[in-house]
């Protein structure tokens, strides 16, 4: 009998050394403690600095560098553009040199149009457009007719939801080990609907976010580190600054297939 109890117990051993995910006192899987114990800090300290990318389902990637107050607004840097969220306003100014392929992308076009050197350029919508920009904020009350109107909002508004992800439920699944940045990371991620949230946290020792990843189903993703874990960040509106609505913007390019 002793050698048939002793036999089961190994078994069981076993299996629990084998199996992908180990349950802790309380029910939840050590992946999912070790999945909120990672951004814990960020919902602790409520203020923080976030840079890395954002990618669109078309491929293409937009550093970002932005400081969360705490408050839910937020101020840094997304491609060629300084911006600044507010409440549920976002205000953006982009550099001179990145207006052409901007106006582009907010009026839709696939590529951006070779200018006609002997066209009236007053009679052309995306060079009003561009005018319009020069030198100003352009201001989206959220949500925006087209993603570029919103700035660096989506980077905030993320940044927030990585957040509440340390308190949130759901199952957590480990991956296989990684490296990034010469460190070998293993990847917890949380899918929950579309979204997936993926933490990476280094292969040994106490499960601290290095790297995280928001991805939504039809290729939207934004990819991020953490810094200045509570140190305070002030955002304020550019008052003063001159701006133009993104509502206006939009209306003269629409124009074009009036």
């Amino acid at each position: 009998m002793r050698g048939k109890r002793g036999g089961g117990v190994c078994a069981a051993m076993v299996l629990a050394a084998v199996s992908m995910t180990s349950c802790t006192g309380d029910g939840r899987s050590s992946e999912a403690r070790a999945f909120e114990e990672a951004l814990r800090p960020l919902s602790e300290s409520k203020s923080f600095r976030m840079a890395g990318e954002l990618r669109g389902p078309d491929g293409s990637r937009t550093a970002f560098d932005a400081r969360l107050d705490g408050r839910g607004a937020c101020a840094g840097t997304v491609g060629d553009a300084e911006s600044l969220l507010v409440g549920e306003r976002v205000w953006t100014r982009w550099a001179d040199s990145a207006l052409p392929a901007l106006v582009s992308r907010l009026a839709g076009d696939r590529e951006v149009p070779e200018l006609d050197p002997v066209a009236d350029p007053a009679l052309d919508v995306r060079w009003t457009a561009v005018e319009l920009l020069r030198g100003s904020y352009m201001v989206t009350t959220l949500p925006g007719e087209v993603p570029e109107s919103e700035g660096i909002a989506p980077v905030c508004r993320t940044g927030l939801l990585l957040a509440e992800a340390a308190t949130g439920g759901g199952d957590v699944v480990s991956g296989p080990v990684t490296v990034r940045d010469k460190e070998r990371l293993r990847p917890l991620s949380r899918t929950v609907g579309p979204v997936t949230i993926r933490v990476y946290v280094p292969e040994r020792g106490g499960p601290k976010a290095r790297l995280a990843e928001y991805q939504v189903e039809g290729g939207r993703s934004v990819s991020t580190r953490f810094s200045d874990l509570g140190k305070p960040v002030t955002v304020r509106r550019p008052d003063g600054e001159q701006t133009v609505g993104s509502g206006d913007v939009m209306a003269v390019l629409r124009q074009d297939g009036a």
